[in-house]
């Protein structure tokens, strides 16, 4: 018991801890909204990040994609407005302080709505700028509160349903007002530079298991070649070729974990021609070779 105590520091702490109080995850009631905690430090292991809003009410957790690396915390908050696979790594956790997150997944449909309710913008505001799919920015009060009511009415089946929308839209409300607003307005309105991405992410996770390369890509997303590859270098960090490779390896790994599939029969059915290569690619990326992942932990 005194352990614990010396644990959460905030509100948004003491939910979590409340919620998941053993290592391991949860999700709410509320759709959307899943809450963690570990109590040691990783080193990097691979994982895929989708439109969501990460938050770490307690400990330290860093991201990094195409070289670059992204820490969030108790004090900054972390938006992934695009579905970029990453290097992940928890770096401030143990059993007195362990790290407590939450992942509020981002409906970008509702984004868009909801901008039709606060004041225009000028154009300029809102062209691509070229920013990460990862970027964090500091948490203040209001949204700590928002959360924090949204985390209370997710324990309880009924308040999810009935209070855990306005919350959950409060929440939204608070990160359109602040420094995230402009990127997620961007990638909002049909057009713009971060909407094509979107496109070009959404075109090879349909597609990835055809043999695509980058006119392919562009020319299904009605952009040229130079104009893909800057766009989706500058949101992402990686070429689209990179992350259809990602791409590929995550799902694979999906297929033999989930499904129980091969090394051979993964590598075939996400687009993999060599299993020599795709065994390379895989030990290079996960840490470990395909038949090892299939073991039983």
């Amino acid at each position: 018991m005194g352990e614990w105590l010396m644990a959460p520091t905030s509100r948004l702490a003491r939910l979590i801890g409340e919620m998941v109080p053993k290592d391991g995850g949860l999700d709410t009631h509320y759709p959307g909204l899943h809450v963690f905690r570990t109590s040691k430090t990783t080193g990097p292991f691979a994982v895929e990040y989708h439109p969501s809003l990460c938050v770490v009410a307690q400990g330290a957790k860093e991201v990094s994609i195409g070289g670059t690396v992204v820490e969030y915390n108790a004090d900054k908050y972390l938006v992934a407005s695009l579905s970029v696979p990453v290097e992940a790594r928890i770096v401030e956790a143990s059993s007195t302080r362990p790290l407590l997150a939450l992942v509020l997944t981002l409906d970008l449909g509702e984004v868009a709505q909801l901008m039709l309710t606060l004041p225009s913008r000028r154009r300029d505001e809102v062209a691509f700028e070229g920013q990460l799919a990862l970027k964090t920015s500091i948490m203040d009060e209001r949204l700590k509160d928002a959360l924090a009511r949204l985390l209370e009415a997710s324990t309880n089946e009924l308040e999810s349903r009935v209070l855990g929308p306005g919350f959950a839209r409060e929440v939204m409300f608070r990160i359109l007002s602040g420094e995230q607003g402009q990127n997620l307005r961007r990638l909002a309105l049909q057009g713009s530079g971060s909407q094509r991405v979107a496109r070009a992410v959404q075109y090879l996770r349909d597609n990835y298991t055809e043999q695509l390369d980058v006119a392919t890509i562009a020319k299904a997303i009605g952009v040229s070649e130079s104009t893909l590859q800057h766009s989706f270098k500058k949101a992402t960090s990686l070429s689209p070729i990179q992350y259809l490779k990602k791409l590929r390896l995550h799902q694979a790994r999906v297929l033999m974990v989930a499904n129980g599939l091969n090394a051979g029969e993964a590598a075939h059915r996400v687009g993999y021609g060599s299993p020599s290569q795709f065994s390379r690619e895989f030990k290079r990326m996960f840490g470990q070779t395909p038949s090892d992942t299939r073991r039983p932990t």
